[in-house]
């Protein structure tokens, strides 16, 4: 009959095509995505100026450890939260903390000593250490050369160039990044005493691009 037939046509039909599904609202967890990571290059140093022969035995130097930007124009403030240097025990008090640039303590004394550096950044990420040795005194610059005599004109500048990464930035981070890569040249390191004595990292083609030291002196 024709009730049957329309009967069996309807067991045999295909199915009705699934509607689509619409996507996930904003703020969902399948709909977010993968934070980047970033990074930025630091350089953790110091720069130690001999005070000549009429200077106090224990106080031949003053010195300057510090926590930098690489680039002259950046402003370290908008990333690095503060940082805490560790100084020798017998210097009063041996704890500095330092919560706006330049990230710095300067000090007077005569003996070369690790310094331990934490260095803390905006957007509640995690603190990172580093461990500076103070240097006082010249080495040489090419290996069985006597070293260069102490001079009151030339500092002793050690550095050391490194690069933070972080695996999945705050979003505080982010945006503090951001207007870093803007560059504030009021607030970077050119009007620093110490500028002319500073490296800027240059990567050299003849050795692999291995990062080398260059300084305006």
């Amino acid at each position: 009959s024709t009730a049957s037939l329309s009967a069996a046509a309807a067991a045999t039909a295909a199915p009705p095509a699934p509607l689509p599904v619409p996507p996930p609202p904003a703020g969902s967890a399948s709909a977010e995505v993968p934070v980047q990571q970033a990074s930025r290059p630091i350089v953790v140093g110091s720069c130690a100026y001999w005070r000549g022969k009429e200077a106090e035995e224990s106080k031949s130097h003053e010195w300057t450890v510090y926590v930098r930007a690489a680039s002259p124009d950046e402003d370290p403030g908008l990333f690095i939260k503060r940082v805490v240097f560790q100084l020798h025990p017998t210097i009063t008090p041996s704890t500095r903390t330092v919560e706006a640039p330049p990230f710095e303590v300067t000090e007077q004394g005569w003996g070369e000593f690790e310094v331990g550096i934490k260095v803390y950044y905006h957007g509640g990420e995690r603190a990172v250490d580093f461990s500076h040795l103070l240097k006082l005194y010249p080495e040489a610059e090419v290996a069985g050369s006597p070293a260069r005599e102490l001079s009151i004109d030339r500092p002793v500048v050690a550095e050391k160039y490194d690069e933070i990464v972080w695996a999945e930035p705050s979003a505080e981070l982010r945006a503090r990044l951001s207007e870093a890569d803007k560059h504030a040249p009021e607030k970077g390191w050119r009007s620093s005493k110490h500028a002319r004595w500073f490296c800027t990292f240059e990567p050299a083609p003849r050795r692999g691009g291995v990062l080398v030291c260059k300084t305006a002196a």
